[in-house]
């Protein structure tokens, strides 16, 4: 087992996400917070100090907003809002905090990079 020298988030969408999500893509009006959310992303960020959870976020918020509109529900970008704002995230998002993150495989780990 190896210790990770990260911290990770699991994020959730919440119920204004789902309302803008059903506006662009009509199709999925069936849709509810539990569909939403039943594999929810998780995401790698740099560790932090317990005194100051959610600064890293402030910083790197707006990737995660693309990639969960871009790959995890993709939404064409001509139909992202206008701005991608922290307050945005916030009401879309709610997220669960890990400080403690291990690699259980035996494999070597392997990076995609984009």
């Amino acid at each position: 087992m190896k210790a990770l020298n990260r911290h990770q988030i699991t994020l959730y969408g919440k119920q204004q996400f789902l309302d803008w999500i059903k506006l662009v893509k009509p199709e999925l009006h069936r849709w509810d917070l539990e569909a939403l959310n039943h594999r929810p992303s998780a995401y790698l960020i740099e560790m932090e100090d317990q005194n100051c959870h959610g600064l890293v976020l402030e910083k790197c918020f707006r990737s995660i907003v693309e990639q969960e509109l871009s790959q995890h529900i993709y939404v064409p970008k001509e139909h992202w809002p206008s701005e991608i704002t922290f307050d945005l995230f916030r009401a879309w998002f709610s997220y669960q905090y890990h400080e403690e993150v291990y690699d259980l495989s035996l494999e070597k780990l392997v990076v995609f990079d984009d």
